[in-house]
């Protein structure tokens, strides 16, 4: 076997899909300490479903001890309830997951934890979960979150038309050390409107990925804050950094830092219109030194293309390997991009790997990407991780019977 095939001991020949009995699709991923994965997501119709969490064993097999069956499903309220991020704490093996609660348009910031074996924890906020309102009545949600080493759970995510910014103490309350004293806050950065991912740094700072518009067309979008939640303004030009393709709209998904503190920044580019739907959309790549500064020894100018198709190839997670070659998941040939959070309609999962200079790998694959159906319908992956056995699994949604939580796990080496 070679770097890219699909791993035959992981479920069914490398795929592996979990049936809710209706619609469903994986947004989140965590790995567990005894390699075990939880996916996370949303089952049942995108205006009204529920969250829904299940867990595979290392092997891909359904882990029938958590939950029901091995799965979860957790309602809010009678619209749209979506988990955008899970976590593992890891102490104590709890589940912490993230999201929404009450729809996309008009709902509000929506927590949770559970016991390892997939029960409510009731320890934390009130009965297991919490909900947070930070712009009335537009819409709130964490699109990424991170568990500091305290304990303390820091999201990101939208605040009706502006970036928001929460932490929560280990109880599920707000923490009141941060944004101003508040433990919330919608927080304009530059022209952005929108967050996408989230990454901790060592010295506490956290940076967040997403996207801007300084003109007519999206730019990617990277911001530093300190760890109280005020915008870093050492970073880049007030604390944020907007860095263009070619002109089109280029939308922000993923971040990742580098062990030398290089930072990683993947999504779509080249999109015709600002949601991201129409045009020959590309996986595109952007490196930055730790100042925000374009790395150059990156591809060149610290930018990177990778266009598999005609019509929309893009990146939804990032991943870097311990030799330091980094590693997206996402879509290639689907007819929608997903900043609308739209759910695959004819494309596959796509999972690239670039060298450390930024060009494709050509030993992963064909040319440094993997191409993979499950069912000749639409399929997409939004999750990526690395297992210790030197293995990497994805995570999306596979169109067999119906949409359904999927994953498929692939070679390193």
């Amino acid at each position: 076997m070679a770097a890219g095939d699909l791993d035959v001991s992981f479920g069914t020949a490398g795929k592996a899909v979990v049936d809710f009995g209706e619609t469903s699709i994986v947004n989140a991923m965590a790995v567990q300490s005894d390699q075990s994965l939880v996916l996370a997501g949303r089952v049942g119709n995108p205006g009204t479903g529920d969250w829904a969490l299940a867990r595979l064993l290392p092997n891909g097999s359904l882990d029938t001890t958590f939950g029901t069956g091995g799965k979860v499903t957790l309602n809010f309220s009678a619209l749209a309830d979506i988990v955008r991020a899970v976590a593992i704490q890891p102490d104590d093996g709890k589940i912490v997951a993230a999201g929404l609660a009450n729809s996309e348009p008009a709902g509000d910031i929506a927590v949770a934890r559970f016991h390892p074996n997939g029960s409510l924890d009731t320890t934390f906020g009130t009965g297991g979960k919490v909900t947070y309102d930070i712009s009335g009545p537009t819409g709130d949600a964490i699109r990424a979150m991170v568990l500091q080493p305290d304990g303390k759970i820091l999201g990101a995510g939208v605040a009706g038309a502006n970036p928001a910014i929460i932490r929560l103490n280990t109880d599920g309350s707000l923490d009141t050390t941060f944004a101003g004293g508040a433990g919330k806050a919608a927080v304009p950065i530059g022209t952005a409107g929108h967050i996408f991912a989230l990454a901790l740094l060592s010295t506490g700072k956290f940076l967040v990925a997403g996207f801007g518009t300084p003109t007519l067309a999206n730019d990617f979008m990277l911001a530093r804050f300190n760890p109280d939640g005020s915008l870093d303004a050492t970073f880049g030009t007030g604390g944020s950094v907007l860095t263009d393709f070619n002109l089109l709209n280029d939308l922000a998904f993923a971040v990742a830092v580098q062990p030398d503190g290089r930072i990683l920044v993947g999504g779509d580019t080249d999109a015709a219109d600002p949601f991201g739907v129409g045009g020959d959309i590309k996986a595109g790549w952007v490196r930055y030194n730790a100042d925000g500064s374009l790395d150059t020894t990156f591809d060149g100018d610290g930018k990177r293309q990778v266009n598999p198709t005609l019509t929309s190839d893009g990146i939804r997670g990032l991943a870097i390997q311990n030799d330091g070659k980094t590693l997206a998941c996402g879509f290639i040939g689907e007819a929608n991009s997903v900043t609308s959070f739209l759910d695959p309609v004819v494309g596959d999962f796509g999972v690239y790997r670039l060298n450390t200079n930024g060009t494709p790998d050509t030993s992963f694959g064909t040319g440094g990407f993997v191409r993979t159906d499950f069912g000749r319908q639409g399929d997409g992956c939004r999750a990526i991780a690395l297992q210790t056995t030197n293995k990497i699994v994805v995570a999306g949604g596979a169109t067999t019977n119906r949409l359904n939580f999927a994953a498929a796990r692939y070679k390193a080496t």
